[in-house]
């Protein structure tokens, strides 16, 4: 009986200090079952996501859905990531690509600002090519304000025929130039 009863306090201890630590660290990240953010946001959130059409794997800020044109996204509250795969000719000159999509973008982004231009740099031991540009995605059904995003697009190439183009977006208010870099890193052509 002593044995059992001693279980049990150890238990509730565990349960005591899981909780406390629960309280302390704030609000759940957790991703819901939706695969959106719990509400609250904020935390670092690293589902992987893998796509078998085009062979590649990304960690993302929640559960990326694929898309019937080959695309895959997670539109979070707070956070966004969308991969889409070029191929073709197009994919064998990321610097033309990138300021392709900068020109497109200046029409299609409501409040589109181009914040750098695309340039190459080396992010996770990979040469790529990215820019960054802030945007309005619409306006928040909670405050009725508009939501400013800020935005890096990647271009990270397999070969001369095929180029992931990877965009990450976060409220402008929390953006991390790293913290976009570290997702950007986790791409992996497999």
């Amino acid at each position: 009986m002593m044995l059992a009863s001693k279980h049990y306090v150890s238990t509730f201890a565990a349960l005591v200090v899981a909780g406390s630590l629960a309280i302390a660290c704030g609000p759940s990240n957790a991703p819901t079952a939706a695969g959106g953010e719990a509400a609250g946001g904020g935390g670092e959130v690293s589902l992987p996501y893998t796509d078998s059409r085009f062979h590649y794997r990304i960690d993302g800020p929640g559960k990326m859905t694929p898309n019937a044109d080959g695309s895959a996204a997670f539109i979070g509250p707070s956070e966004r990531l969308e991969v889409t795969i070029v191929q073709g000719a197009a994919a064998s000159d990321l610097a033309a690509l990138a300021s392709q999509d900068v020109k497109a973008l200046t029409t299609s982004a409501q409040s589109f600002h181009q914040v750098s231009s695309p340039a190459s740099v080396t992010i996770g031991g990979k040469r790529v090519t990215r820019f960054t540009y802030t945007w309005n995605a619409g306006t928040s059904t909670v405050t009725g304000k508009a939501i400013a995003l800020t935005s890096v697009r990647y271009y990270v190439p397999k070969d001369s025929t095929t180029v992931a183009v990877i965009t990450y977006g976060t409220v402008s208010s929390q953006f991390d130039p790293q913290g976009a870099d570290d997702v950007a890193s986790t791409f992996k052509w497999q």
